[in-house]
């Protein structure tokens, strides 16, 4: 969505080089928390002032933004816990879980802007103040814009599934301010304008929820990692001197954590332990890939 500014990220990069993925997920959700407080109270005392439904509207979307953040903070916490007896493989499909929950917050706000922009068309009022209603939207969007640039910096370097979530209903957000600015600039020649852009608003909001749900599925359905990735972690394996063929490749992903098992084949000539070690490097260059992974390597002797 937005273009990416390199000295902004090689500033990001410098600043955050050195922070754990999970650290640097956590930091993206709790900016969104704070952000969301702050669009709030703005967005709050503009809708008071203007009496503009697509104001009121915004400002419900960033109540649920708030409540959506801070699931995803605790849900982020709960995922980074070890493996304990009764899950064995880790915590981290709570954040395809928590994802799920994002969807359903996202659809109830698509749903009551639709609903908001309805009553606006049977009981239009007139809009006033609407220059203060453009200060606090211009304002809005551009704390929602640095916002979404870091989580979009974030879900590139992390794939986190929790602060993709995030940042799509955040991206609706700043769609919904560039829209509430061109209903407030044409409110006053246009009463429906207002309830327009609100509609609008709604139909991008359902379809950021549909994009979530999607990504929570793919997780939680343990589907394959992408074919480029796949491509990459097989080259991997097969440039370590003594593997002949990788036989067969599973991936899948969780949250941030990433599980690859594979069996290869190796010549039928060497030893046990040559054997052993052509797994351990062929592993350990699987763990150089990705911050996050569980690996298992077998190599069948033919």
């Amino acid at each position: 969505m937005f273009l990416k500014v390199k000295l902004l990220d090689n500033a990001l990069d410098f600043c955050f080089k050195d922070v754990p993925h999970t650290e640097l997920a956590k930091k993206s959700i709790a900016l969104g928390i704070i952000t969301s407080f702050f669009l709030m109270i703005i967005k709050f005392g503009a809708w008071m002032v203007t009496s503009s439904i697509s104001i009121r509207a915004s400002m419900n979307d960033s109540i649920l933004d708030a409540l959506t953040s801070f699931l995803a903070y605790k849900a982020m916490a709960c995922s980074s816990m070890p493996v304990d007896k009764k899950h064995n493989f880790g915590h981290e499909k709570m954040e395809a879980i928590a994802a799920l929950f994002q969807c359903l917050l996202v659809i109830y706000s698509g749903i009551m802007i639709f609903v908001e922009a309805y009553e606006v068309f049977q009981n239009s009022r007139e809009v006033v103040n609407t220059k203060v209603g453009i200060v606090v939207m211009i304002i809005s969007c551009l704390a929602v814009y640095q916002l979404v640039y870091f989580q979009n910096y974030v879900t590139k370097k992390t794939e986190s599934i929790l602060v993709k979530g995030d940042s799509l209903h955040y991206l609706s957000d700043f769609l919904m301010n560039g829209i509430i600015l061109v209903s407030l600039l044409t409110a006053n020649f246009f009463h429906w304008g207002d309830a327009v852009g609100g509609i609008i608003v709604g139909g991008y909001v359902l379809y950021s929820a549909i994009l979530i749900l999607k990504s929570a599925i793919i997780d939680l359905m343990d589907e394959s990692l992408p074919s480029k990735v796949q491509d990459d972690i097989k080259e991997a394996i097969e440039s370590v001197r003594g593997v002949e063929k990788v036989k067969i490749l599973k991936t899948r992903s969780a949250g941030m954590k990433k599980y690859v098992e594979s069996r290869i084949q190796v010549n039928s000539n060497i030893l046990l332990t040559e054997a052993h070690r052509i797994t351990e490097e062929a592993e350990g260059k699987i763990k150089k890939m990705f911050e996050k992974v569980d690996v298992i390597i077998k190599a069948e002797i033919e």
